[in-house]
């Protein structure tokens, strides 16, 4: 009889001896991992015994709404004999009784037997993670999604019903689609209560008390997804509002319309795009602020272009549109439909992106989790822009991704965000604490935390690197200096004079560091204070720096790098972190660490600290995005209780 129990320490020789016969030497958990999994609340470790006799073991991790299964494997003189399947099983009922959405797991992608296995117990492939293992080691995300849950629900197959008043000929033979008249929409029983459903409203007028405004009205009584909603539908007689959307994708328009030489200028989009092709990011851009189907932008010039008006195109009006029907198809065929403001998020989250930005803190398709994570969670997102700070005032979060720097528009969205009652990371003190070295080694001085060994020097100084002990090579930095940029080497005393002399050019203080020789600095993010991630960033090729800023655009511009599960990551490491973030704040940062002859050293503490899809992101996944934006939505929900409290005093 096989009994599924929790693990104890005395286990943990078993599961060493386990994990030795079943996994590669590169991907087996040290007895220190595992001893920190036993002890760990937020993990569960499990052993299956089979008649009193140990046979197999399972270590999960518990999160909010999810399982994650880090490792599951059976001893070989216990396999055929549906341990595996027995645990799988206990792990399932698990996440049921604590009313989880989902049970995730990653696998070598190459192993098809065990992806088999996988598949027959109900999990379905979800994300190809290449080089997860290693370099040429995939992993394939796997996921099954729980009947009984909400996230179940969210996730099923929603119908695309299109309600019509008039005749659209194009519609009828594209697959997936009900078409229903606007008074069997209205008045049908079938359609009043169901709320799996997605609408599309085709009426040839959304005036006021007309039979399509009405769709779109009764439709959000519904909880039913539609297409324009009301907001929209007043939206576009509103001038006010078009002149102030128009803002938002101002610098689009001025690209965009740049090489019209008239006056004025109009633009049909048809279904989300250009009904001729043409200014397709423009049109893209248009039909997420104004979500409709036939749309006609008007456009005037005067010192610079402005949209001017919007106009509902009557569907009748499509009919005359060459390649209508094959905008239909890609048009309904899309699995997810943007998301607008008629939802009822509870926050607006507004996230600062530069896209002019060559190094980024994080890639498109970071910024794309981030952005589904915080929908997750319950925000409306917005990304902006530099040229949109009147815009603050709308939000209740401000989350900055791009570089950082006093000297720049993104202290000033951190501080006039700040000084308007939003939650804001980076808050304006971690960015003026981190973006200057100086600061930051007199800090981590007073706070005791080990560095190299720093001196600052001013100019007209005579210090001699080998007569104070230092030798060469020695590290110069500029104050403000980010991404290892204006950070340099000097390997001889002309070297020294060269560097020196320049850098005194644009700052009249300069930081000289010991130089501490590694084959990769650690990077250990914090957020509350609390470790999120762990990277290795190994130096670029022949170059002393994780960068190598000479080799810009080619392979050797930086390293590899290796993400590290936290638990596994040497304790003086995480310990050396925390403490120095502690003397900055409790916001999100990434330490920059070395190890040398047992001794870690804090190089620095960055605010704004890259993540990048599959990179820092390599071992939490989407989780890593979620506890991001829980913590914004927890800061702002702890805001507005202390607000409740000092108010009813």
């Amino acid at each position: 009889m096989t009994e599924i129990r929790t693990a104890r320490e005395d286990d943990i020789g078993f599961m060493m001896q386990l994990e030795e016969l079943s996994f590669p030497e590169s991907r087996r958990s040290s007895a220190r991992s595992i001893k920190y999994s036993l002890n760990n609340q937020a993990q569960k470790v499990l052993i299956a015994e089979n008649d009193g006799i140990r046979a197999g073991c399972a270590v999960i991790r518990l999160h909010k709404k999810s399982i994650r299964i880090y490792s599951i494997a059976v001893s070989n003189d216990m396999r055929g004999m549906s341990i595996g399947k027995k645990m799988m099983k206990h792990i399932i009922d698990l996440a049921k009784d604590s009313n989880m959405t989902r049970i995730l797991l990653e696998a070598d992608s190459s192993d098809t037997r065990l992806l088999d296995w996988y598949r027959s117990l109900g999990f379905s492939d979800e994300r190809l993670f290449e080089d997860y293992y290693g370099p040429g080691e995939h992993a394939l995300r796997m996921v099954i999604f729980l009947k009984e849950s909400e996230h179940n629900i969210i996730r099923s197959k929603k119908r695309n019903v299109v309600v019509i008043d008039s005749g659209l000929e194009y519609l009828y033979d594209i697959p997936d689609l009900e078409i229903i008249h606007a008074d069997e929409y209205l008045g049908g029983d079938s359609y009043q209560s169901s709320t799996g459903i997605r609408v599309f409203n085709l009426c040839q007028s959304y005036e006021y008390q007309t039979m399509g405004y009405y769709v779109s009205l009764l439709a959000a009584a519904r909880d039913q997804r539609v297409i324009p909603n009301v907001t929209t539908i007043k939206d576009f007689s509103d001038t006010r509002i078009i002149r102030s959307i128009g803002e938002e994708i101002h610098r689009i328009i001025q690209e965009e319309l740049a090489g019209i030489n008239d006056k004025e200028f109009s633009l049909r989009v048809i279904f989300g795009q250009s009904s001729d092709g043409t200014k397709a990011k423009l049109g893209r851009a248009l039909y997420r602020l104004f979500e409709s189907p036939f749309l006609e932008f008007s456009f005037k010039k005067g010192m610079e272009w402005r949209l001017w008006a919007v106009r509902a195109i009557p569907p009748e009006e499509s009919m005359d549109i060459p390649n209508i029907r094959n905008l239909a198809v890609k048009y309904f065929s899309q699995k997810r439909f943007s998301i607008s403001r008629f939802r009822d998020y509870k926050y607006d989250m507004a996230i600062l992106i530069d896209p002019d930005e060559k190094n980024p803190p994080s890639d498109i398709k970071a910024l794309s989790e981030f952005k589904t994570a915080a929908e997750d969670i319950g925000f409306f997102v917005d990304f902006i822009y530099k040229d949109d700070y009147s815009r603050l005032g709308e939000y209740d979060a401000l989350f900055i991704r791009c570089t950082t720097n006093v000297n720049d528009f993104t202290y000033q969205f951190s501080r006039y965000a700040y000084a308007e009652g939003l939650v804001v990371i980076d808050d304006p003190w971690s960015i003026l604490k981190c973006s200057n070295k100086l600061f930051l080694a007199e800090r981590m001085r007073t706070g005791s935390v080990n560095t190299p060994k720093t001196v600052i020097l001013g100019k007209g100084n005579n210090f001699d690197p080998v007569e104070e002990g230092f030798g060469y090579p020695v590290i110069l930095k500029k104050p403000d200096s980010a991404f290892s940029m204006g950070v340099h080497k000097a390997g001889t005393k002309a070297e020294y004079d060269r560097l020196t002399a320049n850098l005194f050019e644009s700052s009249d203080l300069i930081m000289l560091q010991e130089y501490i020789e590694s084959e990769f600095d650690w990077r250990i993010g914090v957020l509350d204070n609390h470790p999120i991630y762990a990277c290795k960033y190994y130096m670029a090729f022949n170059h002393w720096q994780i960068y190598n800023w000479k080799e810009d655009g080619h392979d050797n511009f930086s390293g590899g790098f290796e993400t590290v599960d936290i638990s596994v990551v040497p304790l003086k490491v995480v310990k050396a972190a925390l403490k120095a973030t502690a003397l900055i704040g409790d916001g999100l940062y990434g330490v920059d660490l070395k190890e040398k002859n047992g001794k870690v050293y804090v190089i620095e503490v960055n605010d704004n600290p890259s993540i990048e899809y599959s990179v820092e992101d390599k071992i939490a996944g989407t989780g890593l995005y979620h506890s991001i934006m829980q913590s914004i939505y927890n800061r702002i929900e702890d805001s507005r209780s202390e607000k409740r409290l000092v108010s009813s005093l």
